[in-house]
């Protein structure tokens, strides 16, 4: 019981980070991304590739990957942040699978990211870290759990304060109103080129907890599923809420991992992953017809944003 618990909040916690990403995307600034599992895979190799192929120390990869999915944010924002919603939803739709294509079998990366193969190796450093923190008490898990929970609170505290600051402002109102916006003179561009900057930054944070938590990554651990699973995560917590993202992903992954406790005799692995699904969707319906906003989200700023 104890190992689940920590599994479910291990990932819980990376997800969180993931949802925080996209719920300052569409949550704040209102941009339909439906490729961030681009930027969680380019957060989890680069930080992969520096540590295993180039012997990086483990922090300054972080900070890298970090950087390397802002940089994709910024090149993809650049020709699509002026899309209309539903086309900015097919671009970065778009663009998640040629990342995965790009990754699985583009000559002179696969050099680096071992195609389909994958990479491993690289998680070395980080569970070394126990010893060197004398806390050789924890497990690996334990150890990642902690350390996981601990960037989620302090990624909370961040977007706490950007949020409430007149930057954060600004972003609700492009939300709401994009020519209000301009008609006041603010630079609607860069604000959201900004936003979804950030946004990607903690997408790849969160995919070197996820690469982590795995030992081995290859190019099918990043299917489209991992926006989707995001996507649910918001409607769950509520976009545009600072809790939502943490509160959603602590409820789908208790939920998701919850044919665990059925008996093996009672149903096939297969049939509990057919299953976990219909629970997933099930919840998905409920929340539409019951709490649209999500179970923290502020229904009059979702209706206002229905309304443009």
């Amino acid at each position: 019981m104890t190992g689940y618990i920590i599994s479910v909040l291990v990932s819980a916690g990376i997800f969180a980070l993931l949802a925080q990403g996209l719920n300052l995307h569409w949550g704040y600034t209102g941009l339909l991304n439906f490729g961030v599992v681009a930027f969680f895979a380019v957060g989890a190799y680069t930080m992969a590739v520096l540590v295993s192929v180039f012997d990086w120390p483990l922090w300054a990869a972080m900070a890298a990957a970090m950087l390397a999915a802002a940089v994709l944010g910024v090149l993809v924002a650049l020709p699509a942040i002026r899309l209309r919603s539903d086309y900015l939803a097919i671009t970065t739709l778009a663009v998640g699978e040629i990342c995965r294509i790009v990754l699985h079998s583009s000559p002179g990366v696969v050099d680096l990211t071992g195609g389909p193969s994958g990479i491993r190796g690289y998680s070395h450093d980080f569970f070394g870290l126990r010893e060197t923190l004398g806390l050789q008490w924890m497990t690996g898990l334990e150890f990642l759990m902690a350390a996981v929970w601990i960037v989620v609170l302090l990624v909370l505290l961040v977007v706490t304060v950007m949020i409430r600051s007149p930057w954060g402002r600004v972003l609700k109102g492009i939300r709401e109103d994009e020519d209000a916006m301009r008609a006041l003179g603010k630079n609607v561009v860069a604000y959201k080129m900004q936003s979804f900057a950030f946004g990607a930054a903690l997408a790849g944070l969160a995919g070197v907890f996820f690469a982590l938590n795995l030992s081995s990554i290859t190019p099918e651990a990043f299917l489209p599923m991992i926006s989707i699973y995001a996507w649910v995560i918001i409607l769950i917590g509520g976009g545009g809420s600072l809790l939502g993202p943490v509160v959603g992903s602590v409820l789908f992954w208790a939920l998701f991992n919850a044919t665990t406790f059925i008996p093996s005799e009672w149903m096939s692995s297969q049939d509990a992953a057919y299953l976990r699904l219909i629970l997933v969707g099930l919840l998905i319906m409920v929340m539409v017809l019951l709490r649209p906003q999500g179970l923290l989200g502020n229904r009059k700023e979702l209706l206002r944003e229905s309304r443009h």
